[in-house]
């Protein structure tokens, strides 16, 4: 039986990289991102993973309110759930979905400023290359 999620979302635990994957597949309303994200932070917590590579490169569409759920409220309560461990995300995505964002106005954008606050309880970067995001994500 498949998970409820695997239409729209691969999630894997990458023991050879210390890392979880989440690749979204396609574009997703926000009841399955949090579906989705449930499901990882549960994989997280099994394996003690707290570095994460989000490949949402395959997602088109930059929706401000799955951003702000996923920045202002899941993120954070991650970040407590795997503590005291340092939640590290590594969001890959495309030129395209770059382009996109730097279209936006700032107030759309604004979840993702958010993001880069220091004092969020987590780290997140962008990147458009997933090698750099995993050299980041790699331990020290």
């Amino acid at each position: 039986m498949s998970a409820p999620y695997s239409e729209y979302l691969q999630l894997a635990h990458r023991p050879d990289l210390q890392l979880l994957t989440l690749r979204w597949l396609r574009d997703a309303t926000l009841p399955e991102v949090q579906v989705g994200c449930q499901a990882a932070l549960e994989l997280a917590r099994q394996q003690g993973t707290t570095h994460w590579l989000v490949d949402v490169r395959r997602r088109v569409a930059v929706q401000a309110e799955n951003s702000a759920w996923m920045i202002d409220t899941f993120l954070p309560a991650a970040a407590t759930a795997l503590e005291p461990s340092l939640l590290l995300v590594a969001y890959l995505i495309s030129p395209t979905r770059l382009e996109a964002i730097n279209l936006e106005p700032a107030a759309k954008n604004a979840a993702i400023i958010r993001s880069q606050d220091p004092a969020q309880p987590y780290r997140l970067r962008v990147f458009l290359n997933e090698a750099d995001a995993i050299q980041w994500l790699q331990p020290c």
